[in-house]
């Protein structure tokens, strides 16, 4: 697996297949492992798949200080360069999606397209991620169970619906493994956690340029710390001029997982589309 060297990580990431590139960005305290086999070989038919560890995850290095969604666009950004494809299509989702903003953002020339999946725009107003808190809900889930029961209480509960999850839908625990096989340390988590509670893109959202589709499932509609998924990607299609809304029916946060096959189609589709356009 290489790795690039960006402001005192090591960040490792991976290509699979050759083509467009498409750059998988993962949500917060994910790793690249975490995206399945299955998706990225799917993509990887007809295209050049880039995962990565973000930095305090899987193989990439931890670092001392604080975690933003700018400082994880840059370590990004770095894996594109490191990669050499040219312009990738990015797809972020959750707070990968929050990261993928400012790759497109502040780089527009590495982004060909952006996905944004259940995700959103981020706080109100800008604030310094050092006087953010870590969520009262977090907190308390975290001092109430172990680390791996925690997550594996919020993956069932906000990731699939009940519907898959009590039928014994192979994702749950796949991903589950996928994601403590990878796991950042408590302290990187709860930087992630930061992080992502922090980012707030709104002031800079119109520089966006990149052909851009929103995607979020229809009942991602848990109230998390930064709020309902839905809600918010909503309101990012009316942030982002001449962007592209995609509701899927029947899913919830875990899109890539539950809805796997749906949204390898929903990619090549949107891909296909930015290519002719």
């Amino acid at each position: 697996m290489p790795t690039v060297h960006r402001e005192r990580a090591d960040v490792h990431y991976d290509v699979q297949g050759s083509g467009a590139p498409v750059l998988l960005v993962a949500g917060t305290g994910y790793a690249g492992a975490t995206w399945h086999p299955d998706f990225v070989a799917a993509l990887a038919v007809d295209h050049a798949v880039i995962t990565f560890d973000h930095r305090g995850t899987g193989r990439s290095s931890g670092t001392d200080g604080l975690y933003s969604t700018e400082l994880f666009a840059r370590d990004a950004l770095g894996v594109l360069d490191a990669a050499a494809l040219g312009p990738a299509h990015v797809v972020g989702h959750s707070m990968g999606g929050r990261v993928a903003q400012w790759m497109a953002i502040e780089r527009p020339r590495s982004v060909a397209s952006l996905v944004l999946a259940s995700t959103g725009a981020g706080a109100p107003t800008r604030v310094d991620v050092g006087r953010v808190g870590i969520p009262i809900a977090t907190v308390l889930g975290l001092l109430d169970k172990d680390f791996d029961t925690f997550i594996a209480d919020a993956q069932r509960r906000t990731f699939f619906t009940e519907r898959y999850a009590d039928a014994g839908g192979a994702m749950v625990e796949w991903l589950l493994s996928a994601y403590l096989e990878s796991r950042p340390r408590i302290e990187d988590y709860l930087k992630h956690v930061q992080a992502r509670q922090a980012h707030s893109a709104r002031a800079d959202i119109g520089r966006i340029t990149a052909p851009t589709l929103i995607v979020v499932g229809a009942q991602d509609t848990h109230t998390g710390a930064t709020g309902s998924h839905f809600d918010q990607s909503i309101e990012l299609s009316g942030l982002i001029e001449g962007s592209v809304m995609e509701i899927l029916p029947g899913l919830k946060h875990g899109i890539f997982w539950e809805g796997m096959d749906a949204c390898v189609e929903l990619l090549g589709s949107w891909i296909g589309r930015v290519a002719v356009a």
